[in-house]
């Protein structure tokens, strides 16, 4: 007897956001197949750069969106991005289907979100079926998300789940820490709205502190640029192995994150926050939607746009606070795989 499936249906995938459901479903005897519905633009992509693996992939998405329309009750978590049009086609494939939507977004009054391309009424009434009526239940990654998708739709509370993101097990081991004496770091993607350009003049200015960030990105020649005239600047390739991610962590005092707000995105969550508090890192980071749920005063720092330099300035002038650490070590545990899975559990029912 074969097992059974759950399928995580996303533009073009993102397994980290999905490890406590992989972690629920494990032990449940359940598999757990990521599938990918930007299948044209990858082809595309795929044979321009001669990338086998990445078009292997692509077949593999064909064939699932084949099989969809012959069968029925597949139990399919979607990701898409609010208002996407491309709902509208995903749904003629879905529709005998059982879907799960998962989404971190938190505005839904249609003022602020991330796809605007055909955004017209029959977009949006589109939407609106498809949250009130195509779901068997919504996943939120956050509080404001939920409540947002109640103040804005004919949704009742127990149809939707706040699931945040979580930390691998490897996180809540104990640890030694060497910290080095005003030392930060920033671990994610090297782009504009990140503020690493803000952040890097910053440590230009105050060489007595030291920043190592890590990550790739449309911004990582400009930090190799700082890098190479600053000797308290330090630039690392992704880290990919666990271990090595958190040793680098371990070694610093502050997790440093400078997000910047666009015409169609702000910081929703933050995985790399609560990694670094799993680890006793102190986090400083923009006051939104995201931070702003997981940090409070007593264990990081939020500031307003702008006011990064006044924020480090104040916490320039203190020493590391070792409860401040503690109190983060203790909060992050609120993010374990046992203590997330529990909050999918509804896809089982």
């Amino acid at each position: 007897m074969s097992k059974k499936v759950i399928y995580i249906l996303h533009k073009n995938g993102a397994k980290g956001h999905y490890v406590a459901l992989n972690h629920l479903l494990n032990e449940n005897s359940i598999i757990l197949k990521h599938r990918e519905f930007s299948v044209f633009s990858s082809l595309f992509k795929s044979l321009i750069k001669l990338d086998f693996k990445r078009l292997n992939k692509q077949f593999i998405n064909i064939a699932f969106f084949v099989n969809l329309i012959f069968s029925s009750n597949k139990k399919i978590v979607l990701g898409i991005a609010p208002f996407d049009y491309k709902l509208k086609y995903l749904l003629l494939f879905l529709k005998s289907h059982k879907i799960f939507y998962h989404t971190s977004w938190i505005c839904w009054d249609k003022n602020f979100h991330p796809k605007n391309k055909k955004n017209n009424l029959k977009c949006f009434q589109v939407w609106k079926t498809f949250l009130e009526e195509n779901t068997e239940h919504i996943f939120a990654v956050t509080s404001k998300t939920k409540q947002e998708l109640l103040n804005n739709y004919n949704l009742s509370s127990d149809k939707i789940s706040i699931v945040y993101h979580s930390n691998k097990n490897e996180f809540y081991k104990r640890y030694s820490y060497q910290r080095k004496k005003n030392s930060f770091i920033y671990v994610g993607r090297l782009l504009p709205q990140k503020g690493v350009e803000e952040i890097l003049e910053y440590f230009k200015n105050n060489q007595n502190a030291t920043l190592t960030i890590i990550g790739d990105g449309k911004s990582k020649e400009l930090v190799l640029k700082y890098a190479n005239k600053c000797k308290n600047i330090n630039y690392k390739e992704p880290i990919c192995n666990t271990d090595a991610l958190i040793n680098n962590y371990k070694s610093h005092e502050y997790f440093i994150l400078n997000s910047k707000k666009t015409k169609t995105w702000e910081e929703l969550f933050g995985i790399v926050l609560i990694e670094s508090m799993a680890l006793g890192l102190i986090p400083i980071a923009t006051n939104h939607s995201g931070p702003s749920e997981i940090i409070s005063n007593k264990n990081g720092f939020l500031f307003d746009e702008n006011e990064l330099i006044e924020t480090l300035d104040h916490i320039m002038k203190q020493s590391f606070n070792i409860e401040m650490s503690e109190t983060n070590i203790i909060e992050a545990k609120k993010y374990t795989l046992q203590n997330i899975s529990k909050r999918w559990s509804t896809i089982l029912k």
